[in-house]
């Protein structure tokens, strides 16, 4: 069977090799496409996942993602018309379950934040994959079709962390990181995201503040976007790394001392792996990141006050992570049982 996978966005593709493994091994045959932002394409490259492009950043404003969506819809669908695919997969991107409607193909899609808008996957997606920690409740007050909904144990992260071939002494090498140095990673918030909050940006300013002046750190500031990269000149950071090439994320996070971000994969990945994670996403809190938080894998940053919570320091507790097999089978299992 052939099945299109679309990555339409950079932590995307590490959610997707585990899946496209397993499916392979099954006999199937996966086909990519990509949307050309965030590194997307980058990872898909250093993972040696072939794939045809189509799209790229629609802009800020909700008119500008509305149009974008709807045009790269059409470019999937003249993109895709004949490749003979039985099913499609995505993890949140619109564009694609509009467009696997166009071609008669029944699409699923999985997403673990359970705030972002759902009417269009209520209404052209068979299946929701979910991590059971959102729960029926949380699905319902967030307006999803609790009928399309399957769930899956754990953590997105899980899925390919427990067989990540981690190499974070090469990482930090390659960065020149100082073995002496405490090692943090501060990744911007999604500016735009429908879901961002400006609150986020006052944090961030707070947090470069008080890593100002600091020589014992190797701060590496991992931009979403060219432009975030400006406000640094803002603030005396002795040892500021910005990386000029991708990386692989958990290789990259592993090297860490503390991760610090707003929002998104990195930091729970962080959380999973058991480096030190601290989060100043301002949307509203999704059912993921208060469970990390309540098993105290995840410090959540309310305010520009919160920071003085952050403790830098060298960080020893590594933890295994659990080989979630159950999960990866739920979901490949999803995807082939919704093929026509």
């Amino acid at each position: 069977m052939k099945i299109w996978f679309d990555a339409d966005n950079g932590p995307h593709v590490l959610i997707m090799k585990p899946l496209v493994r397993e499916l392979v091994r099954r006999g199937h045959t996966v086909i990519f496409t990509a949307r050309d932002r965030t590194r997307t394409c980058e990872l898909l490259d250093l993972y040696g996942l072939p794939y045809r492009k189509v799209g790229g950043v629609y802009g800020k404003g909700m008119w500008n993602k509305v149009r974008g969506t709807l045009g790269r819809a059409a470019a999937l669908a003249a993109a895709m018309r004949n490749c003979g695919c039985a099913v499609s997969f995505g993890h949140g991107s619109r564009a694609l379950p509009l467009a696997s409607r166009l071609l008669g193909i029944p699409s699923v899609t999985m997403y673990d934040y359970e705030w972002v808008d759902p009417r269009l996957f209520n209404r052209c997606c068979r299946t929701i994959l979910l991590p059971d920690a959102i729960g029926e409740e949380r699905c319902r007050a967030a307006g999803i079709d609790t009928r399309r909904v399957v769930g899956y144990p754990g953590f997105k992260e899980e899925l390919y962390l427990a067989d990540a071939p981690l190499a974070p002494q090469a990482v930090a090498a390659d960065l020149g990181l100082r073995h002496d140095a405490v090692k943090v990673l501060l990744r911007p918030p999604a500016t735009d995201a429908h879901y961002h909050n400006p609150e986020a940006e006052v944090i961030l300013h707070a947090i470069l503040a008080r890593l100002a002046g600091r020589a014992d750190l190797d701060l590496v500031y991992l931009a979403r976007y060219p432009g975030q990269t400006a406000l640094l000149g803002q603030y005396d950071l002795p040892r500021v790394i910005v990386p000029q090439k991708v990386y692989d994320g958990p290789s990259l996070v592993a090297a860490m001392d503390l991760v610090i971000g707003g929002g998104g994969t990195m930091t729970r990945e962080a959380a999973v792996l058991g480096v030190p994670a601290c989060s100043f996403f301002r949307g509203r809190n999704g059912r993921v990141d208060e469970q990390l938080a309540a098993r105290g894998r995840l410090l959540a940053l309310a305010n520009p006050e919160s920071i003085d919570a952050i403790v830098f320091q060298a960080n020893t507790n590594r933890v295994s992570v659990p080989k979630n097999t159950a999960s990866v089978r739920i979901v490949c299992d999803t995807i082939l049982a919704q093929s026509n």
